[in-house]
């Protein structure tokens, strides 16, 4: 028997009309996937209580929440697969490599304090077929760098005094990985007058929820709320800089917790463009950018669709003169997170990501441009251009501003 709760959710209202397996990104890459509508509200329907998953197909979902967009009755059907991953998980056990891969924080910590040697050791072939034979983990599987000047040994602040503040979720990406789009995001808020504090935070559980720890992922959960509910309570607003971060805060833990803590902290949480676009319609946004004569390409992540807030990262990078972006319209990348680093799921994996690797070709901007860390690593894995955070261009487009006046 698990030992979680498993919500009250809204399969019932499934029509069965297939609008979840049609957007599913996996259902059109591979027959071995049932599919959201049959691994989530059929199987919710079918199994009493949830107590026994012996379809190992479940494996196969990424969570990327496609489904519940998708879906005409408002079905959340990724709680349904992330509740039966976890089951699943409970039942059959996990592998080293799942665990391991769950745990982003903790590999993070790890990694980036030997972050020189961890980035030689993960390019060498042999380490890597090392890997691929004792984990699960395959060779040609592009790591994103970790970084030894990591995000939290940079920045310590924990109060601010402006009159609008920020409490900065900063994730394990912009930690460990790329603490460049932490510094980058910090200039835009100092540029605008804003103070930027990092309140004490753990993961945010994606890693978890996806390889069915669930119990754990809910521990973070409940430690984020509380921690970051200490700081909205005294009129700092939640920004994040990571799509799949700021998707959870928002979405997952009121789906997952539906406590009272959950749906306020959701209340005050946004996703870094998404903060500057609200600035920007209410007059407060600094609009000094100097001019950037580029010609970019966006990529949507499966995870900020899933917001349904629209394009804000295109909608603020417009606002810079001379500044030209694209959406290449691609669907979802297939790294989705650690499903990507796992061997049995590589060739999937790659099937998915090989639309949108044309779709940028096609574009033949300069650069891409995308808010997702992992969308970012499959990206610099199918494509020859260059991959930036958008608060990275908008912290240079107000640098050059200042510099030239």
């Amino acid at each position: 028997m698990h030992s979680f709760a498993y919500p009250e959710s809204t399969f019932d209202k499934c029509l069965k009309c297939n609008a979840c397996v049609v957007s599913c990104p996996v259902s059109n890459a591979t027959l071995d996937f049932g599919g959201p509508k049959h691994l989530g509200p059929e199987l919710k329907r079918l199994i009493e209580n949830q107590e026994v998953i012996d379809d190992h197909r479940i494996e196969l979902c990424t969570l990327c929440g496609n489904c519940d967009l998708s879906c005409p009755e408002n079905v959340h059907v990724s709680t349904l697969t992330a509740m039966a991953k976890a089951v699943h998980a409970e039942k059959e056990g996990m592998k080293f490599r799942d665990f391991v891969l769950s745990n982003a924080e903790f590999v993070g910590k790890v990694a980036s304090a030997f972050g020189p040697i961890t980035n030689i050791a993960m390019k060498m072939k042999p380490v890597r077929l090392i890997m691929e034979g004792v984990m699960g983990i395959p060779a040609e599987r592009q790591f994103p760098e970790y970084r030894f000047n990591n995000f939290n040994k940079r920045y310590k602040k924990k109060t601010a005094t402006t009159k609008r503040k920020v409490a900065y979720y900063v994730g394990c990406y912009a930690t460990y990985n790329a603490p460049d789009v932490a510094d980058a995001f910090v200039k835009v808020m100092e540029y605008n007058g804003i103070e930027v504090v990092k309140p004490d935070q753990k993961c945010c559980g994606v890693p978890m929820f996806a390889n069915g720890k669930m119990e754990q992922g809910l521990k973070n959960a409940n430690y984020n709320i509380n921690n970051l509910l200490e700081y909205t309570r005294q009129g700092y607003d939640v920004v994040v800089t990571c799509t799949s971060c700021t998707l959870v805060l928002k979405k997952e833990y009121v789906s997952f917790l539906q406590s009272e803590g959950a749906y306020e902290l959701a209340e005050h949480v946004y996703d870094a463009d998404e903060y500057l676009r609200m600035l920007h319609a209410e007059g407060e946004l600094n609009t000094d950018f100097a001019p950037m004569n580029v010609r970019a390409g966006y990529y949507a992540p499966c995870h900020l669709k899933s917001q349904g807030i629209g394009n804000p990262a295109m909608d603020v990078l417009e606002l810079i003169p001379g500044y030209e972006i694209q959406d290449v319209a691609a669907g979802c990348c297939g790294q989705c997170g650690t499903f990507g680093f796992k061997k049995e799921k590589y060739e999937v994996s790659m099937a998915i990501g090989k639309p949108m690797a044309e779709a940028v070709a096609e574009t033949n901007a300069e650069y891409t441009v995308t808010e997702c860390g992992m969308c970012k690593n499959q990206l610099d894995q199918l494509t020859d251009k260059e991959v930036l955070h958008p608060m990275q261009i908008l912290a240079e487009a107000y640098e050059r501003y200042t510099e030239a006046h």
